[in-house]
């Protein structure tokens, strides 16, 4: 099947991987990609000889009609069946003016360009599980009320952009992707960025030769998805009727504790297991430390993530991926993938982070 696509967000993680998804199962399919000037070289040197059907457009999400002409808008508008909007600041410690520019006012931007799309049969777009801010208990697909508060303006300004996209369901086809905390390749181990979980594994390098500790008595759990299995249940559900005004929590239903993926963590990194106990109160005080908080490779805005009882509904995704064969393995099956990615990739500057 023919299909035209807009995607923002090339040439990122998610993005590149998508586009490359897209391109197997609908191989006679147009890809238009948005991309900033200032990664053109990047972009196309990702795109290898994989040139056919795909244009690069040079424009900026935060900017009026996306920064193209009116010519380049017209043409789109006229050819577009699929828009995908990938593009975000994620940034933890990101001031709120930026983030606001990039995720609310891009996201603004791009729907507005999407209502001009003639032939569109879907809008899909990326949000976050963390849209419900610092809430707890069990949080459903369908939830989405404003949080007492938020860890930090990455997840504000999600949150800000998706009741942008919600107010227009209505009148565009959408579906909306929420993902827990991505990891690499649940096979191969592949990311682009040490974030998230690897913060642990840099936490667990540092101490490597030493007893390790827990970080408290957490038994809160912790959302990790690898990106294989976001991009497959994308294609899937961004072209399939059952796919269609609905939100998906994209994660899996039996997410480890906090306890147990740690535990899973040092066995495979260091070969043994923690040792003793580290209250959680003095972990934020040696991390509050800025130097020290940079030596043991843990940001403090992370902190809360590793702490946040919340349970996070997967039924609707569950549901909507049967007869399907596209689950989301359970973490034991792929941490021993991701962290001999690490251990290979460890010394790479531009994997880092932190």
């Amino acid at each position: 099947m023919k299909h035209s696509y807009f995607i923002t967000g090339y040439p990122g993680f998610i993005a590149s991987k998508l586009v490359k998804a897209l391109q197997t199962e609908y191989p006679s399919s147009s890809f238009y990609l948005l991309i900033l000037k200032q990664e053109r070289q990047i972009a196309e040197k990702k795109l290898e000889n994989h040139h056919e059907n795909i244009q690069l457009i040079e424009g900026d999400i935060t900017k009026e009609n996306l920064g193209l002409s009116y010519t380049e808008i017209e043409h789109l508008a006229n050819h577009i069946t699929h828009c995908v909007h990938l593009a975000a600041l994620y940034d933890l410690t990101i001031p709120y003016d930026p983030a606001y520019s990039c995720n609310v006012i891009g996201t603004k931007n791009v729907l507005s360009f999407v209502e001009k799309c003639k032939d569109l049969k879907r809008f899909c777009y990326y949000s976050t599980a963390y849209v419900s801010g610092n809430e707890q208990g069990e949080i459903l697909e369908n939830d989405f009320r404003k949080p007492q508060s938020f860890r930090n303006f990455y997840e504000q300004t999600k949150h800000e952009a998706e009741s942008i996209v919600r107010a227009s369901m209505d009148r565009i086809p959408t579906t909306i992707i929420r993902p827990g905390i991505i990891v690499g390749d649940s096979i191969t181990g592949e990311t682009i960025k040490f974030d998230g979980p690897y913060f642990m594994m840099q936490f667990l390098n540092r101490l490597a030769r030493l007893p390790i500790p827990n970080i408290g008595k957490s038994t809160s759990k912790i959302h990790l998805v690898p990106v294989d299995f976001i991009i497959k249940a994308s294609v899937f559900l961004m072209h399939d009727p059952r796919g269609e005004s609905k939100t998906y929590h994209m994660l899996s239903p039996d997410s480890p504790s906090i306890q147990e993926a740690y535990s899973l963590l040092c066995q495979e990194l260091t070969g043994k297991k923690p040792s003793w106990t580290l209250s959680r109160m003095f972990a934020e005080r040696l991390l509050s430390i800025s130097i020290l908080s940079k030596w043991l490779g843990v940001p403090y805005e992370t902190l809360s993530y590793f702490s946040h009882d919340a349970q996070y509904d997967t039924t609707q995704l569950v549901r909507d991926l049967q007869g399907t064969e596209i689950t989301c393995p359970p973490f034991k099956e792929y941490v021993g993938a991701i962290v001999q990615y690490y251990k290979n990739n460890a010394s790479d500057y531009n994997l880092k982070r932190y």
